[in-house]
């Protein structure tokens, strides 16, 4: 676990959410996003995705036929997860004037190999069971952290995303390639 300096996050990070607070009571259509990403397969298994001004490189491990040249699609998911979680956390603390001196979220996934190899497999080709452990340092009392994290976990947009039913669209283009 990371103790970090306190070196004023938690005034500006409160200010930043005092604003967004008060922009959002003001306007109810304030913050509302279209995320978009493109991914290319670039050579061999080896994925680039832009985003947001962003790289993020993903591939298989060799055993499934990648190179491991970068984190698989799964690790990129459980680290986003972990990632939301910690940020969400800090965010809630700040916003209560909470300081936290150290914040780790372990992520474990469970999944099984032969979901994602066969079609007809008993087990779902994602995850099996997703669990994450929170580990936060604070001065302040136990039953406002405890709070924090509820509210945290309650307000997490990754959390949320893997917990809940989402409408999924597809499209698909072909096009046929001329010699």
């Amino acid at each position: 676990m990371t103790e970090r300096d306190g070196s004023g996050h938690v005034p500006r990070i409160s200010a930043a959410l005092h604003r967004l607070s008060g922009t959002l009571a003001r306007r109810a259509d304030f913050g509302r996003h279209t995320g978009s990403s493109v991914t290319t397969l670039v050579e061999g298994l080896r994925c680039e995705t832009e985003a947001s001004g962003w790289t993020i490189a993903s591939d298989l491990r060799p055993a499934m036929g990648g190179e491991g040249s970068a984190p698989t699609p799964t690790v990129l998911l459980s680290s986003a997860l972990g990632a939301c979680l910690a940020i969400g956390y800090q965010l809630r603390a700040a916003e209560r004037g909470v300081d936290l001196s150290s914040v780790r979220v372990t992520v474990e996934t469970d999944s099984e190999l032969r979901g994602m190899m066969r079609c007809d497999a008993e087990v779902p080709p994602g995850f099996t069971e997703v669990r994450y452990h929170v580990e936060l340092e604070s001065r302040a009392p136990t039953s406002d952290v405890a709070r924090i994290v509820d509210l945290a976990d309650r307000l997490s947009p990754v959390l949320d995303a893997l917990t809940r039913a989402n409408r999924v669209r597809r499209t698909v283009s072909i096009n046929e390639r001329v010699a």
